[in-house]
């Protein structure tokens, strides 16, 4: 009995949440950016995604020569800008869009499981990680190659 009434209180918990998350996100994806912990964890994802990325033997030639301290001052502001905490994107979307032609289906994909796998360095919150990655994930392989 005390075993139902516990999984009650947890589904109510788990809905407010939820609600709570989407009445945030309706006002604006801002929200992600400080539930994902600001700017410092945004810089975190998006070195660490460069990083990842140098070393991936599929993206050996796009990112081989680029250099990830130039990169990924760029990236961070493009990716705060994109989750709405307030940063100016060195991008446009036309930008964006060029840059996508200069990566292939796999490289895309490469970049996509890199930048996931990132991500759950950066955050273990699952709403926050969908956050990120609707906003940004289907950017990611245009903002890349925008920036390379």
């Amino acid at each position: 009995m005390n075993l139902r009434i516990l999984d009650r209180w947890m589904a109510i918990a788990m809905f407010s949440t939820a609600v709570g998350v989407s009445q945030s996100s309706a006002q604006g994806i801002g929200s992600v950016f400080q539930m994902m912990g600001g700017m410092e964890t945004v810089s975190k994802l998006a070195s660490g995604l460069l990083e990842a990325s140098a070393k991936d033997p599929r993206l050996a030639g796009v990112m081989g020569k680029m250099n990830v301290g130039t990169v990924s001052p760029k990236l961070t502001d493009q990716m705060c800008s994109m989750l709405g905490g307030g940063c100016k994107a060195p991008l446009t979307d036309r930008q964006v869009t060029a840059g996508a032609s200069k990566l292939n289906a796999t490289q895309t994909k490469a970049l996509g499981e890199n930048f996931s796998s990132v991500l759950s360095n950066v955050t273990s919150n699952p709403l926050v990680k969908e956050g990120v990655t609707k906003a940004i994930g289907p950017k990611l392989g245009g903002i890349i190659g925008a920036l390379i």
